[in-house]
């Protein structure tokens, strides 16, 4: 009966340590994956500093703004996920920006993937990116990464800043920067936000007269005027600043902050060569007319929802991938070595 006894508390403890190990190094991973049921709104609230009214071309100034984010995966493949994006502005009942993207992202990395259907590239909005698109890996690190921004069709630069308590959330969070000077913005971005490519002379002229121009020399802007096509390409150029708050474990954002800058200005293409070598970089900028400048920021209720989803990703990684495991191991080992001293005195 004694050796029964043993060779059964070696057998149940041997079966704890192999249980204990599937869950840290099989179980686990697995749950270090995006969901394919993911579907998650979040909400920002903020201040449109200046926006030009397309119609009339007069500025609309201090607005109230709201933004939403929706984000869904709406099919996979193995370990890639076809994500849509929309993303919707609205100031009161006015709607001000729509803007739907689709994009693939590897499930594991969560970052931007090259491996996909090749049906899911005719969707709306797609296009190749890379980097992070949607959220920050699980397991984030202390090192700076690579974003994506769509105004560019390029990879900006994520800086890792600190390990922080994060003040909104009570969150022991890492925060990242991001930011870029005025950049253009790539054609098939003006066009998906249905910017016109070129205007009139005598509307530029309209726009540009709104503007402060001491920064021009003499009666050089009619000079340069007089030289102009009619009608006049245009270029848009885009910068920002952004800071984020993201939860180590799961990668969630949990909180954001970003000012976003996109002005109009004339195409390089028209402007004299001659003159774009002579003039400082102040005097080009007093020829750009912002077309929308805001800030914004998640909402309260917004932070309260990403503090849940990541405590509720982070708390399963931690009970399946630390406690339980553990503690099969630990009484696993502790029930072997007594399964095994019973069976040895048994059998002296």
């Amino acid at each position: 009966m004694g050796k029964g006894l043993g060779w059964t508390l070696t057998i149940v403890g041997v079966l704890l340590l192999a249980a204990g190990l599937v869950l840290m190094l099989a179980i686990v991973p697995g749950m270090k994956k995006m969901p394919a049921d993911t579907d998650t709104t979040r909400d920002y609230e903020g201040t449109m500093v200046v926006l030009l009214n397309p119609t009339d071309f007069t500025f609309q100034k201090m607005l109230p703004i709201t933004l939403q984010r929706h984000f869904a995966v709406t099919e996979t493949d193995g370990d890639s996920a076809l994500v849509e994006e929309e993303k919707t502005m609205m100031s009161g009942t006015t709607p001000l920006q729509q803007v739907v993207n689709h994009f693939a992202v590897d499930r594991t990395t969560m970052l931007a993937t090259d491996q996909f259907p090749e049906e899911w590239a005719t969707t709306e909005g797609f296009a190749p990116r890379e980097g992070i698109v949607l959220s920050w890996p699980f397991d984030t690190e202390q090192k700076d990464y690579t974003g994506w921004s769509d105004d560019y069709m390029s990879t900006v630069p994520m800086t890792f800043v600190e390990e922080t308590t994060h003040d909104r959330s009570g969150m022991t969070l890492y925060k990242f920067t991001s930011a870029s000077d005025p950049k253009p913005i790539v054609a098939q971005t003006v066009a998906a936000m249905g910017l016109p490519t070129e205007l009139p002379k005598a509307q530029v002229q309209e726009l540009l007269g709104q503007l402060d121009m001491s920064a021009l020399p003499g009666d050089m802007l009619k000079q340069l005027f007089a030289k102009l096509p009619d009608p006049v390409p245009l270029q848009y150029l885009y910068g920002y600043e952004g800071t984020y708050w993201v939860d180590p474990t799961s990668g969630i954002i949990v909180d954001t902050e970003k000012t976003e800058k996109r002005s109009v200005t004339l195409s390089p293409d028209v402007l004299p060569q001659a003159l774009l070598s002579v003039l400082p970089e102040e005097t080009l900028s007093a020829l750009r007319v912002p077309v929308m400048d805001f800030k914004y920021t998640a909402t309260d209720a917004s932070v309260e929802e990403a503090k849940a989803d990541a405590e509720d990703a982070s708390g399963k990684i931690q009970l399946y991938g630390t406690t339980l495991p553990w503690i099969g191991i630990a009484v696993g080992a502790v029930l072997l070595v007594l399964g095994l001293i019973v069976v040895r005195r048994k059998t002296a």
